[in-house]
């Protein structure tokens, strides 16, 4: 196959090489007490898609070395919503994480009652199209509240650190 030298093939009226917008996804959180998911899912303003790596192992023999894989590693996502006056989105992320840590008592959860599964869905601009990848053992690892200025009339958002186990696409 040759390589085309001009982008005819890119969102060309045949179809082919539409671009993901980066705009066009949702997360569900499976498993979220009362309409709390719903509440995250029509705050949401940000995420990033999971990023997975291996542990580098390195063996050496004599004057040489060489690597291999070891352990997978997953980074953490942060996900980013809207406070809204009118809605308990930031009841929903408070709920959410005090299943894993709770001020009053000092107590850490059980990793069964705090963990859930998720999806991130990409979608494509008109949804006929869509990839997911499933997030295993979903909880939230830290929450920052929002940051206040006198001299800011922009939305609070809040950050939620989303720590998971495992991250299965399904395309």
């Amino acid at each position: 196959m040759a390589v085309p030298q001009d982008a005819r093939h890119i969102a060309a009226q045949d179809g082919d090489f539409t671009p993901q917008h980066q705009n066009q996804w949702a997360i569900e959180i499976a498993g979220l007490e009362g309409d709390d998911k719903d509440l995250i899912v029509l705050s949401v303003m940000s995420a990033t898609l999971p990023v997975e790596s291996n542990e580098e192992v390195m063996l050496a023999y004599g004057n040489e070395k060489r690597y291999v894989a070891g352990a997978v590693e997953y980074e953490t996502i942060p996900l980013v919503v809207r406070d809204w006056v009118d809605r308990d989105t930031r009841r929903a992320l408070i709920r959410w994480r005090r299943e894993v840590y709770d001020p009053e008592t000092g107590n850490v959860g059980l990793a069964k009652n705090y963990k859930k599964n998720a999806e991130l869905i990409l979608y494509s601009s008109e949804g006929s199209i869509t990839r997911k990848v499933r997030l295993v053992g979903l909880w939230p690892q830290a929450l920052n509240a929002g940051d206040l200025s006198m001299e800011s009339s922009d939305p609070v958002q809040m950050e939620m650190t989303l720590r998971f186990d495992r991250a299965i696409w399904d395309l």
